[in-house]
């Protein structure tokens, strides 16, 4: 945190993003306890080396920290569509003080946000994943890239298709710029909401193109 950000603490309080309570950081004891409720926060998969791109399978490492519903959801839908960008902070706290989630990140060289289209981002304000990524990469002390993986189509939200017409809806929307970034790396990317994976999957297959060294997914909530 430099000064400017340490001062602002000090003149405004941070408060709950939860239930709003001031004096306890972003997210109190009491509401900490509520969000664990909704934790999953296991690995699906044990971490491989990305050798061989031709090797690669569904066998990537992969981290979940909520399921996405009741309060999880409530408060994910607020942070995305009603202008309540701040409660970027309030996860980064949970999943800070979550060990596990923590040195999961840790363990990666770069974390990178899935893109919003430029006309999106411009709509919204911000791209939601990109502010919980940047705070994680400067708490984990990992660099964050946002100019390798560029969206480049404005396709449909997926929550309003099904599964199959999201795997068609996501085709070339993704492409890989600057992969002498992320060469022989150790690279996690970063979304909000994950539910049937074909977003993932897209950034994925742009993302090996690299030859990065390890890849894995963290994401907000599991649908």
């Amino acid at each position: 945190m430099n000064l400017l950000e340490k001062a602002l603490e000090y003149i405004f309080l941070p408060s709950c993003g939860v239930c709003g309570k001031l004096g306890e950081g972003y997210l109190c004891e009491k509401c900490g306890k509520i969000l664990e409720k909704y934790a999953i926060c296991h690995n699906d998969y044990k971490n491989i080396d990305v050798n061989n791109i031709k090797s690669i399978n569904s066998d990537i490492d992969r981290l979940h920290i909520f399921q996405y519903k009741e309060l999880i959801r409530k408060l994910i839908i607020q942070y995305k569509f009603n202008n309540k960008s701040y409660l970027y902070k309030t996860f980064c706290e949970f999943i800070v003080k979550n060990k596990k989630a923590f040195d999961f990140i840790k363990s990666y060289d770069i974390i990178i946000p899935v893109p919003m289209h430029n006309k999106k981002k411009a709509l919204r304000g911000y791209n939601q994943s990109e502010l919980i990524a940047k705070e994680l990469a400067k708490k984990a002390e990992i660099e964050i890239f946002t100019d390798v993986l560029k969206k480049v189509k404005n396709n449909k939200v997926q929550s309003s298709l099904n599964k199959e017409d999201r795997k068609n809806n996501v085709k070339d929307v993704y492409k890989l710029i600057n992969k002498e970034k992320i060469y022989n790396k150790k690279v996690l990317i970063f979304d909000d909401i994950y539910t049937t994976g074909a977003t993932i999957e897209a950034c994925k297959k742009e993302i090996l193109k690299a030859n990065v060294k390890q890849f894995g997914i963290l994401t907000l909530a599991k649908d």
